[in-house]
């Protein structure tokens, strides 16, 4: 479309121009660029490079992922935890495995190890052993002694409450051992309690705080002063009642978890009276405690054919006042 440019004086004016123009228009920005400051997302292309010989350093060209920054971003989801030995309470008619389960609970291997002949579910309590020995140590060996020994329990009665949940417990930290064997158990402390607190009966004892033998049921002179044991499942027990009204009656025990025993109070006209407790948390149950003048409490006493009860010669001593437990902070 041009014609032949002449050569003249003058030609040398006209090629600088018309190369000059298309170096104007070859650096134009592209179509549409105007808008990209409107997006929300920017493109993930390379910006344009400057002409200079020595360029700037280039920014990243993989924005972030939109969402928040990295310092608030959620962790992943919570990763398995073994929760240990919840509370008890413990039972005060069942005194050796109270005092296992309270072994268990603070990881103390040797007592536990020391401990099993005085229990009626030996295998449980080996197990339970073993397993603490595993957590404490961390030996290949161990661990595989504590699967053999778990392997080998036979499953106790439902009632047995804290042989159970020690049981459980102890498959749980076996359990994750096997899945992460190269990761430390991580335990937290457990939720809950293993036995529900509840007042199941009353065991007349002795002087010495032996239950005394012999007796059908739990029965004392109508004069009163009959020491009685709670049986259950309690922590501190802040009062017993009779026939539903707070009684303050004497009561003794070493503190929090232990067993509790009160004295009867004279029968009146009653031929029987209604025995509830309250304790730091709902502890249901009614149990009754006969007036028969023929029932025999004073006697030597000895320990029943199951070996619970060894309270020595010496008491539990007084609480000052009917609500008095004792012992250490327990919920």
């Amino acid at each position: 479309m041009f014609g032949r440019l002449k050569t003249n004086g003058r030609s040398g004016t006209f090629l600088p121009v018309i190369l000059a123009a298309f170096a104007l228009a070859s650096c134009g920005p592209p179509a549409g660029a105007e808008s990209a400051g409107s997006q929300q997302t920017p493109a993930l292309t390379s910006p344009s490079v400057p002409a200079s010989s020595d360029p700037a350093p280039m920014e990243p060209t993989v924005q972030p992922v939109p969402g928040p920054p990295v310092p608030d971003v959620p962790p992943p989801a919570e990763a398995p935890v073994v929760r240990w030995i919840p509370i008890g309470p413990v039972g005060p008619n069942d005194p050796q495995e109270g005092r296992m389960y309270l072994f268990a609970q603070g990881r103390d291997c040797e007592q536990l190890r020391d401990g099993v002949d005085g229990t009626t579910f030996k295998d449980v309590w080996r197990a339970v052993g073993a397993v603490c020995y595993a957590l404490r140590d961390g030996t290949a060996a161990q661990w595989q002694e504590a699967a053999t020994a778990l392997s080998a329990v036979q499953a106790p009665p439902g009632g047995r409450c804290l042989e159970l949940a020690v049981l459980a417990v102890a498959r749980s930290a076996v359990e994750f051992h096997n899945a992460n064997p190269t990761t430390t158990v991580p335990l937290e402390p457990g939720s809950g309690e293993a036995c529900p607190r509840k007042l199941t009966g009353l065991t007349v004892v002795d002087g010495n705080f032996v239950p005394v033998p012999g007796l059908s049921r739990p029965s004392g002179p109508r004069a009163g002063g009959t020491w009685v044991r709670l049986d259950g499942y309690y922590v501190r027990v802040s009062e017993v009642k009779i026939d539903g009204e707070a009684s303050g009656v004497e009561t003794r025990s070493d503190g929090d978890y232990s067993p509790v025993y009160f004295r009867t109070p004279p029968a009146g006209d009653k031929a029987s009276i209604t025995v509830s407790i309250t304790d730091t948390l709902d502890a249901p149950g009614e149990v009754q405690f006969f007036y028969d003048d023929a029932a025999a409490t004073g006697g030597p006493g000895t320990p029943s054919p199951s070996g619970s009860e060894s309270a020595g010669t010496e008491p539990p001593p007084v609480n000052p006042s009917p609500s008095g437990g004792g012992g250490s902070e327990a919920p």
